[in-house]
């Protein structure tokens, strides 16, 4: 059922059946044109949610332009099936750029190939293939290509001048919406309350993860009165989530840090089943396939941030890239 949260402002609550996400939160504003901000999964739960509260709300979808805060298929997957002809569907010009490249198998194959240097094996890859929802879960090629967007531009819809915050990190392009005037900003992925954003490697991006710490310190001081994340209704300061965020980041670093020193020469998938992670499983054997291939990501990313800063270093040995501190990596060569 959609929640109005303010005049010609809607929550719509799209499930996200399978998924530790639960749900997602997609916003609707309602105007002369309206703007529906993230759609949810390429899946029939997402689209009988979204078909129903969008009829619920009586919104027009031939009077409808989408905004797509990030290249995420849970956030994308239902665009295409949703835009209507003369309509936009915005996305950052980076995120566009990956997103396309995503309906090709070939990119998938050579992320998956990285993964399997990574420690993973060809068997896990393979079972992932055809059940990974970032890879099969996404929205169908969509004709002409997205409406490009840089930092800064801003949209008018509902009254509300809604400005385009680039906040790298959680994917190269993620896009936050600020609305100054009403104090209201859409944090998607970049700022959450019940978990933390999972941050992971990107092809061709040094140091993601420092790249979202950067994007904390971007929006943290914004003045704002309503903060709506992308996942469950979990709300709070922005601030104080923020430095929170920056925290539990440090204490991972940390984490990492400290295991490849005590033992050298480990993969980051070896690496990520001797980290802390909050998740129902008894350990890391336990762990679902799905999320060993985000929870190494966001491993891969806190690797990525400390051999960026000169506290570790990797080499490739038999077909694996293993990790070493810098001084136990002295004299190796």
């Amino acid at each position: 059922m959609a929640e109005q949260l303010a005049p010609g402002l809607w929550r719509l609550n799209i499930p996200l059946e399978g998924n530790p996400l639960k749900n997602l939160n997609s916003f609707l504003i309602t105007g002369e044109r309206n703007l529906l901000i993230d759609t949810g999964f390429n899946q029939p739960a997402c689209k009988r949610a979204m078909d129903d509260q969008l009829r619920e709300i009586g919104a027009d979808l031939n009077r409808t332009d989408i905004f797509l805060t990030h290249l995420h298929s849970d956030h994308t997957g239902l665009s295409t099936y949703l835009h209507r002809p003369g309509c936009a569907v915005f996305l950052s010009g980076t995120d566009a750029i990956r997103r396309e490249e995503y309906s090709h198998e070939e990119i998938w194959r050579k992320k998956y190939a990285s993964y399997v240097e990574n420690g993973f094996t060809w068997e896990e890859m393979n079972w992932l293939w055809d059940s990974n929802p970032a890879k099969m879960e996404g929205p169908e090629p969509l004709d002409g290509g997205f409406d490009r967007l840089d930092d800064g531009a801003v949209l008018e819809y509902g009254g509300r001048k809604l400005r385009c915050i680039l906040t790298p990190g959680h994917t190269p392009g993620h896009l936050c919406l600020y609305d100054a005037c009403n104090g209201v900003l859409f944090s998607s992925d970049h700022v959450l309350f019940h978990i933390t954003p999972n941050i992971c490697r990107w092809e061709g991006v040094p140091d993601a993860l420092g790249d979202y710490l950067e994007s904390l310190d971007k929006v943290k001081d914004l003045p704002v009165k309503m903060l709506l994340p992308a996942h469950r209704e979990e709300t709070g300061d922005l601030r104080q989530r923020a430095e929170e965020l920056k925290a539990h980041h440090a204490h991972r670093l940390d984490n990492a840090e400290r295991i490849v020193a005590e033992s050298p020469g480990l993969t980051a998938y070896e690496i990520t089943g001797r980290m802390q992670w909050s998740i129902r499983a008894r350990n890391w054997t336990e762990f679902p396939l799905t999320q060993k291939f985000f929870a190494v990501g966001e491993a891969m990313a806190h690797l990525d941030w400390l051999e960026v800063r000169g506290k570790v270093t990797h080499r490739l040995e038999n077909g694996k890239i293993r990790y070493y501190s810098i001084d136990n990596h002295k004299g190796v060569d």
